[in-house]
């Protein structure tokens, strides 16, 4: 596998993780569904008698020593297999799905999530330029 990753622009192509398949837009929606709903979840420690707290609010205490450290984000990132079918594509194309996961905790509107594709084997069109280069480099 190549390392390439390309960044998913078109909304409408569809992606294939294990049985489920996603339009691109809506696999957004409920990546940043399924982190919000986890980092809202509340922890409960079994020795205190106090209301849990949220994983941020428990991030949001970090101190090292004593230096407190104000969290500002949390990034996560994400590589699963996958099947991607573009618009005005040739059929399914496996691969690796990349997610990049930004979250403000300052300002929940200002996350961020991206995501990427790279596939299995190149496409025709790399493969052809790829030889190309081999021909240009013994040439020379």
């Amino acid at each position: 596998m190549n390392e390439n990753f390309t960044p998913l622009e078109c909304e409408d192509d569809v992606v294939l993780i294990g049985k489920d398949s996603f339009k691109v837009c809506r696999l957004k929606e409920v990546i940043e569904e399924e982190i919000r709903n986890k980092l809202q979840q509340h922890i409960y420690e079994y020795t205190s008698l106090y209301p849990g707290v949220s994983m941020v609010e428990i991030f949001r205490k970090l101190s090292i020593g004593q230096k407190k450290i104000n969290l500002m984000e949390i990034q996560h990132n994400y590589v699963t297999d996958c099947q991607i079918l573009r618009v005005g594509g040739y059929g399914w194309q496996k691969g690796q799905l990349k997610m990049k996961i930004c979250i403000s905790v300052i300002n929940h509107n200002q996350n961020e999530l991206s995501l990427e594709f790279c596939p299995d084997e190149p496409t025709e069109q790399e493969s052809l330029m790829d030889e190309i280069c081999k021909i240009i480099q013994s040439e020379t």
